[in-house]
């Protein structure tokens, strides 16, 4: 699993950054294929914490598996929204199992392990190369598009899902 970010996250092996200047035709269409996505799954998280306010302000003292349950749950309780409206995004499936984080005890080997792995600069930079080679395959992706710029703030209440 990895997480489309931007410029200002850290290479780790979890996270696919942009390319910053593409200097040819595969780095710039990896560019705007990730940019599009992430604006994409940011609009559909705006939507989510406008109409939830315990994904906009979370507790602080909560931890990461009890806001994963939130999380689940306002996705959850927007589709059922949007269902009932007759709009959904996608159909709920009442017998899909969600994983459950793991969790491991900070300094423990198998919690060292996973970190080694996360902090792996080297799995940072395959990942985002074997991401490029396989969008640079993917024929629909137009390559003259406008480019994506940072609309961080810019949504509507009409772009609320």
């Amino acid at each position: 699993m990895y997480y489309l970010v931007d410029k200002i996250y850290l290479e780790r092996a979890c996270f696919v950054k942009s390319v910053s200047c593409p200097n040819d035709h595969k780095r710039l269409k990896f560019k705007r294929v990730q940019e599009k996505t992430r604006k994409d799954v940011e609009r559909a998280f705006r939507a989510l914490k406008k109409r939830w306010h315990a994904l906009k302000y979370p507790a602080p003292y909560m931890e990461a598996k009890k806001m994963s349950e939130v999380m689940y749950t306002c996705i959850i309780l927007h589709n059922m929204i949007l269902e009932d409206e007759r709009n959904a995004i996608c159909e709920y499936n009442e017998n899909e199992i969600v994983p459950l984080i793991q969790a491991f005890e900070v300094g423990s080997a198998e919690y060292m392990s996973r970190r080694e792995i996360v902090y792996d600069v080297e799995m940072h930079h395959v990942l985002r190369r074997d991401l490029t080679k396989h969008i640079w395959n993917v024929d629909h992706i137009d390559l003259n598009a406008e480019p994506v710029d940072d609309l961080e703030g810019q949504f509507s209440d009409e772009d609320v899902l």
